[in-house]
């Protein structure tokens, strides 16, 4: 074979492989053609549009606009008017009056015990005979209520049960018990009920009890403070242009004045190890309980009374004190604020020993024994009572000693010892 013709030869099967090629091509692209869908129809593409995306419904109306306030609506509040209360009370005694009155804006029945030792004494009440109530007392340490609530420093709610320290028939929906705490003790206890279909707002309860509290832990530093504001009751909402009415002073203040707050020891100056003590009237610890409607001004005046009640004159030889004159001078009228304070802190120090030991307190009454019995506390507290008082004419008059005597030994400074 000639070259040219292996020339034409190779051509030839090449074109062919070519044209086999460029079919398999074209087989291919039909193929593919085949493979991309066709448009759908606009109609129907439409159609199912609107099917997948309904159309949205059209807005509400907007609603109208609330009425403004009308003119002289009251700020109705009574739980932040109750805590006001309770706050601004002049002693620990109308702290606790204050408290059972707030009570029965939220409770149907109520009654405020105090506790003792292992002792709690009804000291006032609501909703219930008063008479009757005059003579609940409950073993702490035998109540398991009781103990859970001490043990707990929290409240507890029953439904449809009425504790065994509540000696009254009838049914209850829910009850509520509630610790007062001072120093992380039980100091005191509220229990408040519904009765059988009333009233029993337990969040209010729980908060006006720790609002009692606080005010009563915090109450030996609380300085001089002015009356009490005007009520939220008797305010009114004052409309943009108008003027406020005015009101006859009677209706703007809760209390009537009767005097301003003796000023109590700074906490700055107090030794950081001591504990000062709410004081609680003498009568709710010891005595018979008062009425259900006790009024505050009783209260003061009684705090007032035990306050000065004059010291034995031999307190000063009996008591482990440095030996006073036998007449103390006399206090000029620049340091009578200065004495005064004193005095409280004192009273205040000495009735903290006789809460937290009542039974040495009786002991030694008994054997003539208070200060071998008490010593550390009492060394302890004449100790923040020389530090909180250095002045020699506050140590010339020797309060903490008449204290012992006063509030410790009933008066006779033999029941010290030596």
């Amino acid at each position: 074979m000639s070259h040219e013709e292996q020339i034409r030869s190779v051509l030839a099967e090449q074109f062919e492989k070519l044209q086999n090629n460029l079919e398999n091509l074209r087989s291919m692209l039909q193929d593919l053609v085949l493979a991309v869908p066709s448009p759908p129809d606009p109609q129907r593409l439409a159609a199912l549009i609107s099917e997948a995306i309904p159309e949205p419904e059209p807005a509400p109306p907007p609603e109208p606009p609330a009425p403004p306030a009308t003119v002289s609506a009251p700020l109705n509040n009574s739980l932040l008017f109750r805590m006001g209360s309770i706050e601004y009370a002049e002693s620990q005694g109308e702290i606790l009056n204050q408290l059972t009155k707030g009570l029965e804006d939220f409770a149907e029945r109520g009654v405020l015990f105090v506790v003792r030792g292992d002792t709690a004494q009804a000291w006032n009440s609501f909703g219930f005979d008063a008479e009757e109530v005059r003579g609940w007392k409950v073993q702490v340490d035998r109540d398991p209520i009781l103990q859970t609530v001490a043990a707990s420093r929290t409240r507890m709610l029953l439904d449809r049960t009425l504790p065994p320290f509540i000696p009254v028939s009838g049914p209850v929906r829910r009850s509520l018990i509630s610790p007062l705490l001072l120093k992380g003790k039980m100091l005191a206890f509220v229990y408040a009920d519904s009765g059988e279909a009333g009233k029993l707002d337990h969040y209010s309860v729980d908060i006006l009890v720790r609002t009692a509290s606080l005010v009563i832990d915090i109450f030996p530093l609380k300085a001089k403070r002015d009356p009490l504001p005007p009520t939220l009751e008797s305010q009114e909402i004052i409309l943009p242009g108008q003027e406020p009415a005015v009101k006859a002073p009677e209706d703007a203040f809760l209390f009537e004045d009767s005097g301003t707050l003796a000023a109590e020891p700074a906490s700055e100056d107090l030794p950081g190890n001591q504990t000062l003590l709410a004081e609680i009237p003498r009568e709710a610890l010891a005595g018979p309980p008062a009425e259900a409607e006790v009024e505050p001004e009783e209260v003061v005046e009684e705090a007032t009374i035990v306050e000065e009640v004059p010291p034995a004159p031999e307190a000063e030889s009996t008591v482990p004190t440095p030996e006073l004159e036998p007449a103390p001078p006399a206090v000029s009228p620049g340091d009578e604020k200065l004495h005064e304070d004193a005095k409280r802190f004192a009273r205040l120090l000495v009735q903290e020993i006789a809460l937290y030991h009542p039974k040495e307190v009786d002991q030694g009454k008994r054997t003539r024994t208070l200060y071998s019995l008490l010593r550390e506390d009492i060394d302890r507290s004449r100790e923040a009572y020389d530090h909180r008082f250095q002045q020699p004419s506050v140590q010339a008059q020797d309060y903490f000693g008449k204290a012992l005597v006063t509030y410790l030994a009933d008066g006779d400074a033999s029941l010290m010892g030596t």
